[in-house]
């Protein structure tokens, strides 16, 4: 039998079975986020992160807006409540903001938000497109003063990714839509990848991607060119293509944090995606099927909206999921999101979502999270204009949706979504963003006994967020699951930076190890299961 008939079969097979035990509860109005309402003026906006702002272990919560709206920012209490904070914020102009992502960008100690900000389709007063407005770096101060106090420092720190020369009168003009935090040269301070989207103008320079190298300092330097992740060659396909999603990670255990950039919406080969190889020169190789190797990678999703990185398969390798429109005319077959399964390499097959169950629909925040503590990480993906999905991983290849069953019913226009355990109490909990709507909180009250751990990272050499940290858990039944630290996935969304295990059914975890982006390997022992452990860097090299 072939692999996608095998995979077809054991998903069909695996439809009827039951979950009795996973509940996700919607607690967002009792909790205190659902008071307000995030609007875009396009669909392509809107994310949330999980952001510990004030340093108190308990993630809180950024959630940037549309035109005409406020951001707003909401503090943990540790009770199961938050708060609004909005006047920790700086006065922000109210552009359409994208998305945000959170990283300690100068090593004070403490977490900095930075916002894609994007224009509006047009300017109401002269009927003109204009250019988007500069992102935003918002500083958190909590370090130096004592209190959480953030101070917008994009255009001093080099970051705030205006055009070179002004892109008015052309369509929609430059627009931050996409991006994140990685130490992509391992010198232990995050650089920032920022990603542009101009619709329906293919080579456009509103398209062109940036990336910036952070010096140290507090301020970054653009190294777009001299990385070799865009280029000044006009025609040359490399040029200024339209992102909307981005994922920076190491795809290929080399250690070195590679790029999936998800490109939309142009014909080919505009649309197609980047995969950019870390060479460890301070540069990047894109890679995509040049030798057949990779069969269609990067050619099937025309409309992606989002992107995450897991080892569904507990293979030891990384393997890519990404959200799609569904259908467009620039679509590989077949249709639908798209499931790459690492060849053990950092290479790729090709799309295997339909057989294993997850080809989804109209979708765009995509999250994996071990909902069950199976062992097995599960996947959420947010929908526009029905339910939900969210697919339970069988641990066989294949995935079940449970979601009207686990508790996500009603139709949405779901956007970023990302997750944490929020009450800190072994679970890990769902949050995302309705266009035109609120914020939904899930609670995870999925009851079982089975084994977990989560572990909090403390850099003393590697960045100070401890982003592109891999964590490998080996349990006492001979089984590896493996985690990373990750600057932004989903769409427009960051996860919180405590990683989480669910480790089945076993008794403890035979060892824990850590490799730091600098280099140093921590290695526990004998770990008991059901904790938060807190790993500092070098404590057990």
């Amino acid at each position: 039998m072939s692999r996608s008939a095998l995979l077809l079969s054991l998903a069909v097979a695996g439809c009827a079975a039951p979950h009795p035990e996973i509940a996700l509860v919607e607690v967002g109005k009792d909790a205190g986020l659902s008071g307000e309402t995030y609007s875009g003026s396009t669909l392509h906006n809107l994310g949330v992160a999980w952001i510990d702002f004030d340093r108190d272990g308990w993630p809180d919560v950024f959630a940037v807006n549309g035109h005409n709206r406020d951001a707003h920012l909401y503090r943990n209490l540790g009770d199961g409540s938050f708060e609004r904070v909005d006047g920790l914020l700086p006065e922000l102009a109210q552009h359409e903001q994208a998305g945000a992502v959170f990283a300690d960008y100068d090593n004070d100690g403490d977490e900095d938000l930075y916002v894609q900000v994007t224009n509006e389709q047009f300017d109401l007063f002269t009927a003109n497109e204009v250019d988007g407005p500069p992102n935003l770096l918002l500083r958190n101060r909590f370090v130096e003063d004592g209190e959480v106090s953030f101070e917008e420092v994009a255009a001093h720190a080099g970051v705030a990714d205006e055009p070179a020369e002004p892109l008015a009168n052309s369509y929609s003009g430059r627009r931050g839509m996409t991006g994140g935090w990685f130490d992509y040269d391992r010198d232990g301070c995050v650089d920032l990848f920022v990603g542009n989207m101009a619709l329906q103008a293919a080579g456009h320079p509103g398209n062109r991607s940036s990336l910036y190298r952070n010096l140290c300092d507090g301020t970054f330097e653009d190294v777009t060119i001299t990385a070799r992740i865009n280029s000044s060659v006009e025609g040359d396909p490399l040029l200024n293509r339209p992102a909307l999603a981005w994922l920076g990670a190491d795809l290929n255990d080399d250690q070195w944090p590679d790029m999936y950039v998800v490109n939309v919406h142009e014909p080919t080969p505009w649309h197609e995606d980047f995969l950019f190889r870390n060479t460890t020169q301070s540069n990047f190789a894109e890679e995509i099927d040049r030798d057949g190797s990779m069969p269609g990678i990067g050619d099937d999703s025309g409309g992606g909206m989002g992107i995450d990185t897991a080892d569904i398969d507990l293979d030891g390798d990384w393997d890519l999921y990404i959200s799609d429109i569904y259908r467009t005319e620039f679509d590989a077959q077949p249709l639908g999101n798209v499931l790459y399964l690492n060849q053990g390499d950092g290479r790729f097959d090709d799309n295997t979502a339909p057989e294993s169950g997850v080809e989804g629909s109209f979708s765009w925040g995509v999250s994996f999270f071990d909902l069950d503590r199976d062992g097995y990480e599960d996947l959420f993906v947010a929908v526009q204009g029905g339910v939900n999905h969210l697919f339970h991983n069988q641990g066989d290849g294949t995935f079940v949706d449970i979601a009207a069953a686990a508790g996500l019913r009603g139709a949405n226009s779901s956007r970023g979504s990302a997750t944490a355990d929020y009450d800190r109490d072994g679970d890990v909990d769902l949050l995302f963003v309705n266009n035109g709507g609120s914020l939904k909180l899930y609670r995870n009250d999925s009851a079982n006994t089975r084994a977990w751990l989560s572990v909090k990272l403390s850099a003393t050499t590697s960045n100070g967020s401890a982003i592109g940290t891999l964590i490998r858990a080996t349990t006492d039944d001979g089984v590896m699951r493996m985690r990373q630290v990750k600057g932004g996935s989903s769409a427009h969304s960051q996860d919180e930076l405590v990683m989480h295990f669910g480790l089945g059914e076993i008794e403890r975890i035979e060892t824990l190890e850590i490799l730091w982006p600098s280099g140093i390997v921590d290695v526990m022992t004998e770990v008991e299961r059901d904790q938060l452990v807190e790993v500092v860097e070098g404590c057990c090299s």
